[in-house]
């Protein structure tokens, strides 16, 4: 985790210190169920071994994630989350090389007929984890999907 700070001043004359990350890339695959714990610390041993490599090279050389995925995340990721007008969330998964053109417009046929959400379908049609929609959704649109349970 990187660690810039940043001072809000909030009020007249009242301070408040802010610290910002930028989450590292193997952290956001992980977060994003793309990538598990276990793999991520492989990937970090890895790394450590062939220091000439990326770690997001790393997980697509292993197999774990096509190299778009790695590439969309580690390219473009940071874009998405500044923008502030946002595309439909079925973009987003096909730039990310998650689903794919054929995927997408089999989702948008269902969901003419079922009238459900889009990562509704996608999760239970196994193309996306619940904690993988999840993840763009609070990212992008900062909404998680109704199923998400939060415990306090």
């Amino acid at each position: 985790m990187k660690l810039t700070s940043k001072v809000i001043i909030s009020a007249p004359h009242i301070v408040i210190p802010k610290t910002y990350w930028t989450p590292l890339l193997g952290e956001v695959l992980r977060d994003a169920d793309l990538i598990t714990e276990a793999q991520l610390q492989i990937a970090l041993r890895d790394k450590q071994e062939y220091k000439h490599r990326k770690i997001g090279e790393i997980v697509a050389l292993r197999g774990w994630l096509r190299q778009e995925t790695v590439d969309f995340f580690a390219e473009q990721w940071p874009n998405c989350l500044q923008q502030r007008e946002k595309y439909l969330i079925g973009e987003y998964l096909q730039q990310a090389a998650l689903l794919n053109k054929q995927d997408i417009e089999n989702i948008l046929d269902l969901q003419q007929d079922l009238k459900i959400k889009f990562g509704e379908i996608a999760v239970s049609q196994g193309l996306l984890t619940q904690k993988t929609l999840d993840f763009f959704l609070q990212n992008l649109f900062c909404q998680p999907s109704q199923n998400t349970l939060f415990i306090a």
